[in-house]
């Protein structure tokens, strides 16, 4: 009987040394609620501040427990800028890319795969810590910023689908976006009925569609003509009601009346509260000031809805908006900067101003500059229609 040796490679660690791993604290006290001057920082907050440091300390000192066989391996190409799978564990449904020669992930793919426990890279037969990550993975021509990296992953993390964004990127026609063909016959009548142009119709009714459209045309006239003029029989039902129940529905009907002046009242304050603000968008305008030297507006992503269950990176929907990332400390965009920016897009879709502050605190503001068609509706004189 031949008795075989096995070394291990990596030391295991006892019950007692698990346990005492799991129950300790990963929490830092910190005891500052504020920044202070050099004037403030008395021995308190100097012994405070060490003690931080020793917090930390044994943190970084403790020894990490992994299953290794759960997290996917790759190794990072630096002249492609890019990382190459070798072990896919999990689902990768909006990361990476793969072509004849394998299956890759960008470099901000693979820092966050990485911050989430999910991908082990190794360069030069080294496995590369988080921190490398940061200075390898970001900061060149070709790869994020840190500011457009932290959007990026704030995103993620709040479950949107994002991709850095491509003008030549094919998207799929969302069957969810497209009315049904008794929507369409509805709104097509009611803006003929308005008199005026559908922004939702392409022209012409299909010709299977085209009984159910004069269906849909009878049944909005039939409505509307109950509407204004209520049929005999739902005004007679009141007749016979003795006087007393009659004299509580005048009642209630001219207290309802005084609240609708009320409300309209308070509507017509508010409204005189209302600073008008003229766009300047319309065509023919001449007062828009042109901003000096090039623009330096940029889109980095397109952002995807958290609901969208059959993602596909290589062909996914349109986005809900675009993502312009920008440092806080920079100045402010010109409005016709973003309206430039906007209309240089084949399909309008909204713009997101993401500014990073040096705390990597995020503001946003939003920009959907879609014409929207002014309705100019005249109703009828009720004197002249009696």
């Amino acid at each position: 009987m031949h008795h075989v040796s096995l070394k291990l490679a990596l030391p295991l660690q006892s019950g007692k040394e698990m346990v005492k791993h799991h129950t300790e604290t990963y929490e830092v006290q910190a005891q500052f609620n504020r920044l202070v001057s050099l004037e403030e920082f008395d021995e308190t907050r100097q012994a405070d501040l060490e003690r931080m440091k020793d917090q930390f300390r044994r943190l970084l000192l403790q020894e990490r427990v992994n299953k290794s066989g759960c997290i996917s391996e790759g190794v990072w190409e630096n002249d492609q800028r890019r990382i190459r799978i070798t072990k896919v564990e999990g689902k990768w449904q909006s990361f990476g890319y793969e072509d004849a020669t394998g299956k890759y992930v960008d470099s901000h793919e693979g820092l966050f795969l990485m911050e989430m426990n999910r991908l082990m890279v190794r360069w030069n037969s080294m496995v590369v810590s988080i921190e490398q990550g940061y200075s390898l993975f970001l900061g060149h021509p070709e790869t994020l910023t840190l500011e457009e990296y932290q959007i990026y992953s704030m995103l993620v993390r709040a479950s949107y689908y994002v991709l850095r964004y491509d003008p030549a990127r094919r998207y799929s026609a969302g069957q969810s976006d497209v009315p049904s063909a008794e929507e369409r016959c509805v709104w097509r009548n009611l803006f003929e009925m308005l008199n005026q142009s559908n922004p939702r119709d392409g022209g012409t009714i299909p010709k299977e569609d085209s009984k159910l459209y004069e269906t849909v045309k009878r049944s909005m006239k039939k409505y509307s003509n109950i509407i204004r003029k209520p049929p005999q029989s739902y005004q007679e039902q009141y007749r016979d009601e003795p006087a007393s129940k009659r004299q509580r529905s005048e009642n209630t009907a001219t207290k309802r009346e005084n609240d609708g002046f009320k409300r309209i009242e308070q509507f017509r304050r508010m409204f005189d509260r209302f600073d008008i603000v003229r766009s300047l968008i319309d065509e023919g305008s001449s007062d828009i000031v042109e901003p000096e030297g090039e623009s330096t507006l940029r889109l980095a992503f397109d952002l995807f809805a958290t609901e969208s269950q059959t993602f596909k990176k290589s062909l996914p929907p349109l986005p809900i908006a675009r993502i312009i990332v920008r440092r806080s400390s920079q100045p402010m965009p010109h409005f016709t900067e973003v309206q430039r920016l906007f209309g240089q897009q084949k399909t309008p879709i909204p713009l997101m101003l993401m500014l990073v502050s040096e705390s990597l605190s995020v503001h946003c503001f939003l920009y959907d500059i879609r014409k929207v068609a002014r309705n100019i509706i005249a109703l009828p004189d009720e004197h002249l229609t009696r």
